[in-house]
């Protein structure tokens, strides 16, 4: 199997858009952490939010994130207000939100 985006089956890839590696609301103000082995694959906006900061997992040649070293504690979304409804994908081991609600899909 080719690493990076080509890392899953069209099955894998499926069953990752159904939530089924797992999935975690989160509404705090502390760190969200996933299990051993998992990222953050996307985040669902439940309730208007704001981030402050999350751990990019590795990175990618298809993102501006200039100061998003892979495992830094980057401000990658800013200060914005993230309406309810957007989906955000990318690679995460970590997740801080200043206020809102979230779902975080997970994958490995």
């Amino acid at each position: 199997m080719a690493g990076g985006l080509q890392k899953y089956t069209v099955v894998e890839s499926n069953n990752l858009g159904l939530g089924q590696v797992g999935s975690a609301y989160f509404n705090g103000t502390n760190t969200y952490t996933p299990q051993s082995g998992k990222v953050v694959i996307a985040i669902q906006v439940i309730d208007d939010c704001v981030f402050s900061s999350a751990t990019v997992a590795e990175s990618t040649d298809f993102t501006d994130q200039d100061t998003a070293e892979a495992g830094t504690n980057a401000d990658v979304f800013g200060t914005d207000t993230f309406p309810a409804g957007v989906t955000i994908y990318g690679r995460w081991t970590a997740v801080d939100l200043t206020s809102g609600a979230v779902m975080l899909y997970m994958g490995s």
